[in-house]
């Protein structure tokens, strides 16, 4: 190799580095190493030689596309791993877990694709185990399946379950007491919590007519007239009707409502909290429970101009049991029965409904719409 071609060498692998800097696992096409403007412009037999000399010296990793062959760059320290490799076994063999990544690779599939007899194979293993080259997992999937992966890298959480698996079982407690949190920081962030009691409202006493039945006073109308000072007593006081105490919950937000939590702020919220310390909950992690949820029927996605939140699923009273278990904590309000199809059953602003209030039976259009 001239002094040319290994300047142009180093020049397309740094070229390479760079594009590739935002994403490690960039392909690159034979247009694509054109287009760094390192080779001369069509020349494309200098290319393919620097290409065969960066495949040869294991910083070019070749992949097959469906429509033709690209290359995946390899970092120096990686590539320099294949120079412990003493014999043409051992180097295949690492190649197929090396390309395998994350995921490991079966030591079946290694025998398949390699059509090589299994003392052969378990030799090659052997050595680049004893090298630290590799290591030996096992996957949530099958704990038979023998998985090998590059010593430097930890197994995908497709391999290991992630954080909802502890000794590859199922930590489903673990599972349920996060997917609580999730639905608690739901409830509270959507909606709007609503307690107290309400103020004694003045009652309009109805008034007899006036009138008189056989020439004489009515006896509503003797009881209107005003009393005099002696028949006043100091202990008839005028009974106020007592204050209602209203029951403390959670009302839902208006329509347009635009600040529904997002995954990105119930992870925050979760990490913040410090609920799952020891497990590294991700983003990805939350929008995997949030979809249990949403599959369930307990929480509802939100469009909120370009994002997307999530808010609690109000349950119908009338027939919860299609919804969620007995005893579920999902529901807004405690369960009652006898209203079926009567608009008062599913009314979200029920427990505001009153004589002279916001909402009323006498203005209800909902009625309207039901008796018709």
């Amino acid at each position: 190799m001239d002094e040319q071609t290994a300047l142009l060498k180093v020049q397309l692998y740094a070229a390479c580095e760079e594009a590739c800097s935002g994403d490690p696992d960039r392909l690159f096409t034979q247009e694509d190493l054109t287009a760094l403007d390192v080779i001369p412009p069509k020349d494309i037999k200098k290319l393919l030689q620097l290409i065969q000399i960066l495949t040869n010296e294991r910083l070019f990793a070749p992949v097959h596309l469906h429509s033709g062959l690209a290359w995946r760059l390899r970092p120096e320290a990686e590539a320099a791993k294949y120079k412990q490799l003493t014999s043409h076994d051992q180097v295949l063999v690492y190649e197929i877990i090396d390309a395998a990544g994350a995921e490991g690779a079966w030591q079946q599939d290694i025998k398949r694709r390699l059509n090589v007899q299994d003392n052969a194979l378990r030799k090659a293993l052997k050595e680049l185990e004893t090298k630290r080259l590799v290591v030996q997992f096992t996957t949530v999937e099958n704990i038979s399946k023998k998985m090998w992966i590059k010593a430097n890298i930890k197994p995908s959480s497709r391999a290991t379950g992630g954080p909802w698996y502890t000794d590859q079982f199922l930590d489903e407690a673990f599972i349920e007491a996060l997917q609580s949190v999730v639905m608690s920081f739901i409830k509270n962030r959507g909606s709007y919590l609503s307690k107290g009691e309400r103020s004694a409202r003045s009652v309009s006493p109805v008034l007899p007519k006036k009138g008189v039945i056989n020439g004489a006073a009515s006896e509503a109308a003797i009881k209107s007239k005003k009393r005099t000072a002696d028949a006043m007593s100091k202990d008839d006081v005028l009974a106020l009707p007592a204050a209602k105490a209203r029951k403390t919950i959670r009302l839902p937000l208006p329509a347009g409502y635009m600040e529904y939590p997002t995954t990105e702020e119930i992870t925050e919220g979760i990490q913040a909290a410090e609920v799952a310390k020891g497990q590294p909950l991700r983003q990805e992690h939350v929008q995997e429970l949030i979809d249990v949820l949403v599959w369930d029927n307990r929480v509802e996605e939100i469009r909120m101009g370009n994002r997307i939140g999530y808010r609690a699923v109000r349950i119908a009273k009338q027939n919860p049991s299609l919804y969620s278990k007995p005893g579920d904590e999902d529901f807004w309000e405690p369960r009652s029965n006898g209203l079926t199809t009567v608009p008062c059953g599913k009314c979200p602003v029920f427990d505001l409904c009153e004589e002279g209030g916001p909402v009323w039976a006498g203005g209800c259009e909902y009625f309207d719409q039901w008796l018709a």
